[in-house]
């Protein structure tokens, strides 16, 4: 299955994320834990359509997000960043790693700054 080269719409970004991730029931298992593998993959279907009312929350866009990453699949971030007009490069895991270990700690001395102030 060749991987299209950009997607119309959002909808179908977050559909190619969803079958790079495993497909609408696996994607749908780890998105709602709670329900049967049935009802969990209807849910999804109905989240992908777009003349559905229910969509995805922010949170699990984000989580979807992931699992596609995961999976080598980037079609909903580059969708977003064909249609806001940036242009996206992928960091090695490793190189990820360490940008989210700097952030953390730039965070935590900022808080530590923080906090020493108010005494």
């Amino acid at each position: 299955m060749q991987q299209e080269l950009w997607h119309d719409t959002v909808f179908d970004a977050v559909g190619a994320a969803v079958q790079a991730a495993g497909g609408a029931k696996k994607v749908a298992g780890k998105l709602w834990p709670a329900l049967d593998a049935t009802n969990a993959a209807a849910r999804l279907r109905g989240c992908l359509d777009p003349d559905h009312a229910q969509k995805l929350c922010l949170a699990e866009l984000m989580m979807l997000g992931k699992l596609a990453r995961d999976a080598g699949d980037s079609s909903i971030m580059d969708f977003f960043a064909r249609e806001w007009g940036y242009k996206v490069e992928a960091l090695s895991p490793e190189e990820a790693k360490k940008k989210a270990k700097r952030a953390r700690v730039s965070a935590l001395l900022a808080e530590l700054a923080r906090l020493s102030e108010d005494e």
